[in-house]
Protein backbone atom coordinates (compact mmCIF):
# COMPACT_ATOMS: atom_id res chain seq x y z
CA UNK A 1 0.00 0.00 0.00
CA UNK A 2 2.98 2.16 0.42
CA UNK A 3 4.05 2.01 -2.94
CA UNK A 4 0.56 2.62 -4.20
CA UNK A 5 0.93 6.26 -2.14
CA UNK A 6 4.20 7.19 -3.35
CA UNK A 7 3.20 7.38 -6.96
CA UNK A 8 0.04 9.48 -6.25
CA UNK A 9 1.98 11.99 -4.63
CA UNK A 10 5.11 11.71 -7.07
CA UNK A 11 2.47 12.74 -9.95
CA UNK A 12 1.82 15.84 -8.36
CA UNK A 13 5.25 17.77 -8.70
CA UNK A 14 5.87 17.88 -12.36
CA UNK A 15 2.75 19.52 -13.08
CA UNK A 16 3.13 21.96 -10.49
CA UNK A 17 6.92 22.54 -12.25
CA UNK A 18 5.83 22.86 -16.03
CA UNK A 19 2.91 25.18 -14.77
CA UNK A 20 5.13 27.20 -13.00
CA UNK A 21 7.56 27.29 -16.38
CA UNK A 22 4.68 28.41 -18.48
CA UNK A 23 4.37 31.27 -15.86
CA UNK A 24 7.90 32.20 -15.92
CA UNK A 25 7.64 31.59 -20.07
CA UNK A 26 4.75 33.92 -20.07
CA UNK A 27 5.77 36.97 -18.19
CA UNK A 28 9.86 36.91 -19.78
CA UNK A 29 7.58 37.23 -23.29
CA UNK A 30 5.21 40.06 -21.81
CA UNK A 31 8.61 41.99 -20.45
CA UNK A 32 10.27 41.49 -23.91
CA UNK A 33 7.42 42.51 -25.72
CA UNK A 34 6.96 45.42 -23.89
CA UNK A 35 10.70 46.89 -24.41
CA UNK A 36 10.34 45.97 -28.31
CA UNK A 37 7.33 47.73 -28.78
CA UNK A 38 8.59 51.00 -27.17
CA UNK A 39 6.86 50.87 -23.74
CA UNK A 40 10.10 51.02 -22.16
CA UNK A 41 11.62 53.94 -23.51
CA UNK A 42 9.80 57.66 -23.35
CA UNK A 43 9.95 59.21 -27.18
CA UNK A 44 11.15 62.81 -27.18
CA UNK A 45 8.62 64.37 -30.31
CA UNK A 46 9.02 67.24 -31.75
CA UNK A 47 6.22 69.74 -31.16
CA UNK A 48 3.98 71.40 -33.54
CA UNK A 49 3.13 74.92 -33.09
CA UNK A 50 0.12 76.84 -34.15
CA UNK A 51 0.12 80.42 -34.66
CA UNK A 52 -1.01 83.77 -36.40
CA UNK A 53 1.12 85.73 -39.02
CA UNK A 54 0.38 89.54 -39.56
CA UNK A 55 2.61 90.62 -42.64
CA UNK A 56 3.29 94.55 -43.26
CA UNK A 57 5.06 96.33 -45.69
CA UNK A 58 6.11 99.19 -42.96
CA UNK A 59 5.88 97.20 -39.74
CA UNK A 60 7.34 93.72 -41.34
CA UNK A 61 6.19 90.07 -39.97
CA UNK A 62 4.90 89.78 -36.05
CA UNK A 63 4.06 85.99 -35.32
CA UNK A 64 1.93 85.36 -32.20
CA UNK A 65 1.45 81.61 -30.65
CA UNK A 66 -1.97 80.39 -30.23
CA UNK A 67 -0.63 77.20 -28.99
CA UNK A 68 1.54 74.11 -29.04
CA UNK A 69 1.46 70.50 -28.33
CA UNK A 70 4.38 69.53 -25.98
CA UNK A 71 7.13 68.16 -26.88
CA UNK A 72 10.56 68.49 -26.58
CA UNK A 73 12.71 72.30 -26.58
CA UNK A 74 13.18 73.36 -30.33
CA UNK A 75 15.09 75.65 -32.07
CA UNK A 76 13.54 76.91 -35.39
CA UNK A 77 13.96 79.17 -38.00
CA UNK A 78 11.26 81.49 -39.14
CA UNK A 79 11.20 81.70 -43.27
CA UNK A 80 8.99 83.24 -45.79
CA UNK A 81 8.12 82.84 -48.94
CA UNK A 82 5.93 81.61 -51.85
CA UNK A 83 7.60 79.71 -53.54
CA UNK A 84 11.31 80.04 -52.33
CA UNK A 85 11.58 80.17 -48.74
CA UNK A 86 14.30 82.39 -47.50
CA UNK A 87 15.44 82.72 -43.54
CA UNK A 88 13.85 85.99 -41.54
CA UNK A 89 14.76 85.01 -37.62
CA UNK A 90 14.81 82.30 -35.42
CA UNK A 91 13.28 81.41 -32.06
CA UNK A 92 13.02 78.81 -29.48
CA UNK A 93 9.34 76.94 -28.13
CA UNK A 94 10.56 77.54 -24.71
CA UNK A 95 10.02 80.87 -25.20
CA UNK A 96 7.48 81.41 -28.02
CA UNK A 97 4.39 79.95 -26.11
CA UNK A 98 0.73 80.78 -26.42
CA UNK A 99 -0.43 84.15 -26.40
CA UNK A 100 3.67 85.28 -26.95
CA UNK A 101 4.70 87.53 -30.31
CA UNK A 102 7.73 87.42 -32.37
CA UNK A 103 8.40 90.84 -34.52
CA UNK A 104 11.11 90.86 -37.26
CA UNK A 105 10.93 94.43 -38.78
CA UNK A 106 10.79 95.10 -42.42
CA UNK A 107 14.42 95.67 -42.48
CA UNK A 108 14.63 92.39 -41.30
CA UNK A 109 12.66 90.56 -44.12
CA UNK A 110 15.22 92.91 -46.41
CA UNK A 111 18.17 91.42 -44.97
CA UNK A 112 16.66 87.97 -44.58
CA UNK A 113 16.35 88.11 -48.82
CA UNK A 114 19.40 89.26 -49.54
CA UNK A 115 21.19 86.81 -47.47
CA UNK A 116 19.28 83.97 -49.43
CA UNK A 117 19.64 85.72 -52.75
CA UNK A 118 21.75 87.79 -53.09
CA UNK A 119 21.95 91.54 -53.63
CA UNK A 120 20.73 91.46 -57.27
CA UNK A 121 17.98 94.47 -57.74
CA UNK A 122 16.15 92.50 -60.28
CA UNK A 123 14.87 89.99 -57.80
CA UNK A 124 12.98 93.07 -55.44
CA UNK A 125 11.08 93.83 -58.55
CA UNK A 126 9.38 90.08 -57.71
CA UNK A 127 6.64 88.51 -55.52
CA UNK A 128 9.78 86.55 -54.23
CA UNK A 129 10.87 89.86 -52.21
CA UNK A 130 8.39 90.39 -49.36
CA UNK A 131 8.70 93.88 -48.06
CA UNK A 132 7.62 94.70 -52.12
CA UNK A 133 4.91 97.74 -51.65
CA UNK A 134 4.19 96.16 -55.57
CA UNK A 135 2.44 92.96 -54.17
CA UNK A 136 0.21 94.67 -51.62
CA UNK A 137 -2.57 92.24 -51.14
CA UNK A 138 -0.26 89.00 -52.12
CA UNK A 139 -0.77 86.03 -49.53
CA UNK A 140 3.12 84.31 -48.12
CA UNK A 141 3.44 81.09 -46.37
CA UNK A 142 5.30 81.46 -43.13
CA UNK A 143 6.71 78.50 -41.89
CA UNK A 144 8.67 77.64 -38.59
CA UNK A 145 11.67 75.30 -39.52
CA UNK A 146 13.19 72.63 -36.86
CA UNK A 147 16.84 73.77 -36.88
CA UNK A 148 18.00 70.38 -36.10
CA UNK A 149 16.20 68.39 -38.25
CA UNK A 150 14.24 70.50 -41.27
CA UNK A 151 10.91 69.41 -40.46
CA UNK A 152 8.19 71.87 -40.86
CA UNK A 153 6.79 72.36 -36.71
CA UNK A 154 4.41 75.28 -38.10
CA UNK A 155 2.66 76.90 -40.82
CA UNK A 156 0.32 80.32 -41.22
CA UNK A 157 -0.13 82.64 -44.13
CA UNK A 158 -0.12 86.02 -44.08
CA UNK A 159 -1.52 88.44 -46.69
CA UNK A 160 1.00 91.52 -47.29
CA UNK A 161 -0.39 95.04 -45.92
CA UNK A 162 0.60 98.39 -46.27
Amino acid sequence: MNAREESRDAAVSPVIGIMLMLVVTIIIAAVVSSFAGGLGTTKDTTPTVTFNADLSVADGLTITCLGATPGKNVNFDVCVGDSNYYRVGMGSTSTFTPGTSLLYPAKKLTQGFTDAFGEFDGYEGTGMYVPNPSFIGKTYAIQLIDGDSGTTIGKAYAVLTA
